[in-house]
């Protein structure tokens, strides 16, 4: 190997590294209390030298999110491969890998939570931010298509919008999720339900709502 190969080598770990530190602080303080001098400890660097790979902290941060976004398309992905499932059987699977991604990667799931409640402007848009947009759009899109497959082999009714639908279903999943990870214990207490009663109320409302 030549030296500009070992240092371009070197470099990519580098980057790796540092996106790796940022995972962590900002998984832990949160994009608003996190800083990039968190980071620089946390990747033992200086915080020049943060800089010379990335400009802010939002570059660093909409890069981790471009991460959960692949993260979670490839397991949605693996979750349709069946193609002799029906549409609506592809549409349950994903809604079941995207919980097991919120169990498994629940600082990717409320990071793109905070991500998505930004406010969106088609103007000014850094590559690292269009780049996070596209991943969210691929992720969507997956749900979109197993909606049209069910409509075209009847396992979901012809009368449903696919795009309008999708975002329905992914928002009250997502929703769902979110009130389980923050209000789990108070309902269990009050309502005498667990999380797998209303993860089981949903999928009952999901076939109701599609066929």
């Amino acid at each position: 190997m030549g030296v500009a190969e070992r240092k371009e080598r070197e470099k990519l770990e580098r980057r790796n590294a540092i996106i790796a530190s940022a995972e962590k602080i900002f998984f832990k303080e949160g994009i608003e209390n996190a800083s990039m001098e968190q980071v620089a400890q946390e990747a033992e660097l200086s915080k020049g030298t943060l800089y010379l790979y990335f400009k802010s902290k939002e570059e660093l941060y909409h890069i981790i999110i471009l991460r959960g976004f692949i993260e979670l398309r490839k397991r949605l992905r693996e979750a349709t491969q069946d193609e002799s499932a029906t549409g609506f059987a592809h549409v349950k699977a994903i809604s079941e890998a995207y919980i097991q991604f919120c169990d498994e990667h629940l600082g990717y799931f409320n990071a793109i939570l905070y991500y998505q409640n930004d406010n969106f402007s088609a103007k000014s848009r850094e590559p690292s931010e269009i780049q996070s947009l596209r991943g969210g759009n691929a992720v969507i899109e997956i749900l979109i298509q197993a909606i049209i497959k069910g409509k075209n082999d009847n396992s979901i009714s012809a009368n449903v919008n696919e795009v309008e639908t999708a975002f329905v279903l992914w928002s009250q999943l997502t929703g769902l999720l979110q009130v389980i990870q923050r209000k789990m214990s108070i309902i269990t207490y009050h309502y005498r339900i667990r999380q797998n009663d209303l993860f089981n109320a949903y999928f009952v409302l999901l076939e109701k709502s599609l066929k």
